[in-house]
């Protein structure tokens, strides 16, 4: 029986780093800090979040703010966005495959779809777009019931530790990508089920 892949979209689909980078560095003012080089930005990719949070000095209260205003940039400039190179041959060769893909976003519907039509992506058999970032748990396993969804067959394909502890969470299998908002290094200690470097590495997971 082949696998249902349930992609993330920011930093897995979307090539989004680059702008989650100058949002950052442009807000980082607003809460008494100093932007960060390229170099150093590479550094923070290897933090878990709550290391992260402890090295800026932003106090908790204030992580929802940072949340709600790093997502409110991100989503004014969403339409900058481009695929993650790859990634349209990779969707193409598992349409071929006859596999199921999906797509569950932190961004909203709407402009998850207009990148999809900006960029003649099809072949996703639905899109789920939500309104926050939190309880990636709760979304996914909302999914698995509302597809009616077998969650032994179901891979989550994402950047993030949290995508690797969400997944667990819902007893599915992961696929960490590289090239998004996480380096590997960071990655690899959560230990997803398996770890690609390119879009073309998914489809050979698949076939083989």
């Amino acid at each position: 029986m082949k696998p249902f892949l349930l992609f993330d979209f920011d930093g897995t689909i979307a090539n989004s780093i680059g702008l989650i980078y100058d949002i950052l560095n442009r807000l980082a003012p607003r809460f008494g800090l100093e932007p960060v080089s390229i170099e150093d930005f590479e550094v923070l990719r290897s933090m878990s979040p709550p290391t992260l949070l402890r090295m800026a000095g932003i106090p908790f209260y204030k992580i929802p703010l940072v949340i709600h205003l790093v997502l409110k940039e991100y989503r004014k400039q969403v339409h900058e966005l481009h695929p993650y190179p790859g990634i349209e041959e990779m969707l193409s060769a598992l349409d071929r495959t006859g596999v199921r893909t999906a797509l569950l976003s932190s961004n909203t519907k709407r402009n998850v779809t207009d990148f999809l039509a900006r960029h003649h992506i099809t072949g996703f058999e639905w899109v789920e777009g939500t309104s926050g970032v939190m309880n990636k748990r709760g979304r996914i396993n909302r999914m698995i019931r509302k597809h009616k969804l077998d969650p032994g067959n179901v891979i989550y394909i994402g950047d993030e530790s949290r995508d690797i502890e969400a997944a667990k969470q819902c007893g599915i299998r992961v696929i960490s990508v590289t090239w998004g908002f996480h380096a590997e290094s960071l990655l690899n200690r959560y230990k997803p089920d398996y770890i690609v470097q390119n879009p073309a590495e998914i489809v050979d997971l698949i076939k083989n």
